[in-house]
């Protein structure tokens, strides 16, 4: 399968795909006609590589987790580790944007009371 099919298939920008390709994420087995064709194997890992994109794991620690997922060692522990730290820093993230609303809501509700 093509980037261009597999875009469309998984419904994922042709440009990300690209990105995880340029990154070593995707790996290439074989070209028909100077095209890179992806094995179905291949493109299964779309889907995580492109969650563990969109919660913010970078490129090198994507590539730790898609490799502790090969690893036939299991390291469930280590796995969990990681998708935790991260889902602690999108809590963050989402406690301080929502902070960030809180406050405005309160100068909202604050100009409102002047106009009264």
């Amino acid at each position: 399968m093509t980037l261009k099919e597999a875009s469309e298939k998984f419904r994922i920008d042709i440009e990300k795909l690209k990105l995880y390709e340029g990154n070593d994420l995707l790996k290439c087995s074989q070209y028909v006609n100077g095209v890179p064709d992806y094995t179905e194997s291949e493109l299964r890992k779309v889907g995580i590589i492109h969650s563990l994109h969109k919660a913010g794991l970078d490129m090198p620690l994507i590539k730790q987790y898609l490799f502790l997922v090969n690893d036939k060692a299991g390291r469930k522990e280590e796995k969990i580790r990681i998708l935790r730290k991260q889902r602690c820093r999108l809590l963050e993230e989402i406690h301080g944007k929502q902070q960030s609303l809180d406050e405005l809501d309160y100068m909202i509700d604050e100009i409102r009371k002047e106009a009264v």
